[in-house]
């Protein structure tokens, strides 16, 4: 019934690995940048409630991925578990929809790399070290779609190399994650270096708290970050003791990313001041630095060229991490949409542990999305970005849990629909928010969300088809669990 009687993949992974994969996946130092930039258009946000509510409103969704990587201990277990309980068409749904939007998402991710990390990086070494060259070659990389689009092809050659090899791309995550945690103490301990006389308001700096933006602010966090729970999912048929393993990937690793991410938020309060940010971001300073990232207010705080070199170089970890993880999961999606026969065997091809060929097709496929997005300029925000996700998997998902554990399913599937309906309705109702929530074509942002399913509807109509044909019915396929 399935391509062959084993999946090929290797049972390699640990408890540290299924930590560090998740704990990367979400990544507070990178997640959060997004929401901060966001605040700025809505400065009686509770920064510190938002970051509660963000990592509250996502544990049961938590603990929905971890019964399913349990359960359906298989490569992509999200899908093979909506596909068995749900039905076919929502599995495929979910798993198409999804990789078509890690394939227009990766561009995403590519420039906020370029964006938050490289053009300040380099403008604060070269403010540091009194270098005008390096700050005007970063202000011509922003200014320059072409070399923004040869940045993101580059960065997307490098993150294909590191994910050919099982053991490469596993010791990479590793290596990174825990590059991604020394900048974040970097960050803070710079930060707390911070001198007064940097402040560029005066007067009252109090402010009342909002209920209505602590909730938007919120609900950002959860789409930048906080929703991203389900790395070890794609990875569960290479984890080895996966009760084991998968408690310490979820629940610690979403505990950590909790905690990091009220440290990074009490930092900024106590050292810069959050209605500075604020007006910093909206306003900008003196110095050759785009405001934009906490490595700037970093730097600024304290300028010592070694330290500002160390940030720089482990600071590139923070998309990497994310792009990294969107191409495997993405070849994982087809390994396993493969191996039920909905697209062609050759995805379910393995190589040194890699679905090999499904890892090609990711990488090829993302370079005409970089065209058209970078170079082009039809970019989505990093919000709606967030939006496929929450409903074309997370949504999914939970709806599925439903039929499994029912007060667990309906909690989650509440509260991944009020993300999204809240987000979108709150960016119709406050223009300044929503300039942001859709940056750039705002009917393409819209119409985007739609495209996921379409083409997800489209693949399995003519797929069912054509191997009923070949006298296979998909739909028995989907009553048994893939081999291991």
């Amino acid at each position: 019934m399935f391509v062959r009687k084993t999946s090929g993949l290797l049972k390699e992974l640990g408890p540290l690995d299924t930590t560090l994969l998740n704990l990367s996946f979400m990544g507070a130092i990178a997640g959060i940048v997004y929401p901060l930039y966001v605040a700025s258009t809505i400065p009686n946000a509770s920064w510190l409630l938002s970051v509660l509510l963000g990592s509250l409103f996502t544990l049961p969704l938590v603990i929905t991925y971890y019964i399913i990587s349990v359960e359906y201990n298989r490569a992509s277990a999200d899908y093979v578990f909506v596909s068995r309980n749900l039905n076919g068409f929502s599995g495929v749904l979910l798993a198409i929809s999804l990789f078509v939007s890690f394939s227009m998402g990766f561009p995403v991710l590519s420039m906020l790399e370029i964006i938050y990390v490289i053009i300040p990086g380099l403008q604060g070494i070269g403010y540091v070290t009194a270098n005008e060259n390096l700050i005007n070659s970063a202000n011509q990389i922003l200014n320059s779609p072409l070399d923004l689009f040869l940045l993101t092809l580059l960065f997307s050659f490098i993150t294909f190399l590191l994910s050919l090899s099982v053991k490469v791309y596993f010791k990479a995550i590793r290596y990174l994650t825990f590059a991604e945690i020394i900048s974040t103490f970097l960050i803070i301990f710079s930060l707390f270096h911070y001198k007064n006389s940097l402040t560029t308001i005066t007067g009252d700096l109090s402010f009342h708290v909002s209920a209505l933006q602590t909730l938007a602010l919120s609900q950002i966090m959860i789409l930048s970050y906080f929703a991203f729970v389900n790395s070890p999912a794609y990875f569960a048929g290479e984890v080895k003791k996966p009760k084991r393993s998968m408690l310490y990937g979820y629940f610690v690793s979403w505990l950590l990313n909790l905690i990091l991410s009220i440290i990074l938020v009490l930092a900024i309060e106590f050292t810069i001041g959050k209605l500075n940010y604020i007006s910093i971001e909206q306003s900008g300073w003196k110095y050759p630095i785009i405001p934009n990232s906490l490595i700037s207010f970093a730097t600024v705080a304290f300028p010592n060229p070694y330290v500002v070199y160390l940030m720089f170089v482990t600071s590139l970890s923070w998309y990497l991490l994310y792009a990294m993880q969107n191409f495997v999961m993405s070849s994982r999606l087809l390994f396993s949409l493969s191996f039920d026969r909905i697209l062609p065997a050759s995805f379910a091809d393995v190589w040194k542990g890699t679905p090999i060929k499904a890892l090609l097709f990711s990488f090829f496929l993302s370079i005409p999305f970089a065209f058209i997005e970078v170079y082009q300029g039809l970019s989505i925000s990093f919000a709606i970005d967030g939006i496929w996700f929450i409903l074309w998997s997370f949504l999914i998902v939970s709806i599925a849990m439903i039929k499994k554990h029912k007060v667990l399913g309906s909690i989650s599937t509440i509260a991944m629909l009020f993300t999204a309906a809240y987000t979108l309705l709150y960016g119709f109702i406050n223009p300044q928010f929503g300039s942001l929530i859709f940056a750039g074509n705002q009917v393409f942002d819209i119409t985007s969300i739609i495209i996921p399913p379409i083409i997800a509807t489209a693949i399995y109509f003519v797929v069912k088809k054509y191997r009923m044909k070949e006298g296979i019915n998909i739909s028995e396929i989907f009553k048994e669990i893939p081999p291991e």
